[in-house]
């Protein structure tokens, strides 16, 4: 999916967001907005919008010399979620329909995002989950999510975001018996997940995990390494959390699961929804 117009003035705010978080430094704030401007006055708009986010963090982070400027609030969003998690396993134990239940709370968990909201490792994500459950996904994709999931022998997890990680540990202890393998980034973007947050969240002791090889906030197939394009091509599913990879994968010739929140009008638009809707939706091979 090529970005839409909209994505230059909120990439702009995220470069500005990024800048304020990073450094007090009025110098390097601007450094990193001027060149930031001068990027986004020459980006292909016809590259899919994690592409060109990647573009201006790596402004970010060579200007301020800061290798990963959202650590500590990754930390912060996967200490929180963790504290839920016991929570979080209760809910789905309890519930009439667990596959569902733990469905929306790894939806819910979508939120936590820093390209949508600069607070979000703040987030009552107990809140979020409430709305996010009230919102039930349609029973027909439900069951179509199901059938699959136990159909598949090679299952692939594309992870998104720090702290959401640990709702997405809920939902793939649900796929008990399958062979899953959790994607996590190759290189830290914003609050996208890596390798270092998968341990700190014990996923690495329940999966198999590995790295795209790409420092995008999304799975651009292109710029990931050859041996992640392999593992995605073998995989019977992929499920696929966040917008940022539905931007990049809509259009992919696999059986994927999209799950996500829309987070902006564009892609409300495009999906025909409200902003903020839980989103899961599959795609097939032609």
């Amino acid at each position: 999916m090529r970005a839409f117009l909209e994505c230059v003035p909120c990439v702009m705010r995220q470069a500005l967001e990024a800048a304020l978080h990073a450094t007090a430094d009025r110098a390097v704030q601007e450094e990193v907005l001027r060149r930031t401007a001068h990027t986004l006055s020459q980006a292909d708009l016809r590259e899919a919008s994690p592409v060109i986010i990647a573009v201006v963090h790596r402004i970010v982070r060579d200007v301020t010399g800061l290798a990963d400027p959202y650590a500590e609030a990754k930390t912060t969003c996967n200490e929180k979620a963790l504290a839920l998690y016991p929570h979080l396993k209760e809910m789905v134990r309890r519930s009439e329909k667990p596959l569902e239940t733990a469905l929306g709370l790894a939806a819910a968990g979508n939120m936590l995002d820093f390209i949508v909201d600069s607070t979000a490792d703040r987030s009552d994500l107990a809140t979020v989950m409430a709305a996010s459950l009230s919102e039930p996904f349609p029973a027909k994709m439900v069951s179509e999510f199901q059938h699959a999931v136990q159909g598949a022998q090679e299952l692939l997890y594309l992870g998104d975001n720090a702290g959401e990680i640990v709702l997405d540990r809920v939902l793939i202890e649900q796929f008990s018996g399958k062979r899953i393998t959790f994607v996590v980034k190759g290189a830290p973007v914003v609050n996208d997940v890596t390798i270092r947050d998968a341990e700190a969240v014990g996923m690495t002791g329940l999966v198999r995990v590995i790295d795209n090889g790409s420092d995008l906030p999304g799975t651009v197939l292109k710029y990931c390494s050859e041996s992640f394009r392999q593992e995605f091509h073998r995989a019977d599913l992929v499920i696929s959390k966040g917008q940022g990879n539905y931007e990049s994968l809509s259009d992919a010739d696999k059986d994927i699961f999209f799950l996500f929140k829309a987070k902006c009008a564009p892609i409300a638009e495009h999906l025909r929804c409200q902003v903020g809707r839980s989103i899961l939706r599959r795609t097939k091979p032609a």
